[in-house]
């Protein structure tokens, strides 16, 4: 059985891209730098449509000055140092209950791949479907993998999911398109501290 599992929110407690930005430039060149990516961030508040232009506004303005070698560093002292002290329990024992029974667990993020591949290849997932990110500059490729975007390239890459057995985990709306395209999808709840059922096919 393929399962579907969002990262932010749903196998964390909160995003991870913003975290990952302060590890590697620290936080005064962040609030400096931060001064040029704010008009667009205000545009935002008003327009969720920008989602992707802040991201590649962001990711252009912190990581630009820094080598593919250098943000392979970052990455792997963000995953060891960082990240365990992110992680939902609730999230990673569903993950980890999905791993044994030998489900094929797929990770679905609107984050980049720079630190989600290696992380999902440390925590047992088959495959990674993420918003892409090219280091040289350090822009994303296509499109933002947030929403419907989720769903289409799910579809794209298994073109048969709709009639199968599968699995879905996420936490907000942007998660729900794919928990909905799932024989079976869950949302975390910060209320009830668990994940429920949203639909059954």
């Amino acid at each position: 059985m393929k399962v579907f599992f969002d990262f932010d929110g749903t196998l964390t407690t909160k995003d991870s891209l913003l975290p990952f930005l302060l590890f590697v430039v620290g936080w005064p060149r962040f609030v400096l730098k931060s001064i040029f990516i704010l008009p667009l961030i205000c545009r935002y508040f008003f327009n969720r449509n920008l989602r992707g232009q802040v991201k590649n506004k962001a990711l252009l303005l912190y990581l630009s000055k820094y080598t593919p070698t250098q943000l392979e560093q970052f990455v792997t002292q963000f995953i060891d140092s960082i990240l365990p002290r992110m992680m939902r329990p609730e999230g990673m024992a569903i993950l980890e209950k999905h791993v044994k029974n030998g489900d094929e667990c797929i990770l679905v993020s609107a984050s980049i791949n720079l630190y989600l591949v290696p992380w999902a290849k440390q925590n047992h997932f088959t495959h990674v479907i993420a918003t892409p990110f090219l280091g040289t500059p350090p822009l994303m490729i296509g499109q933002n993998c947030y929403g419907e975007e989720k769903v289409d390239q799910i579809l794209k890459q298994y073109p048969q999911i709709q009639t199968e057995n599968c699995y879905a985990y996420g936490d907000t709306i942007g998660d729900i398109p794919m928990l909905k395209l799932a024989k079976k999808g869950f949302m975390w709840s910060n209320k009830q501290q668990q994940f429920i059922e949203i639909n059954a096919k």
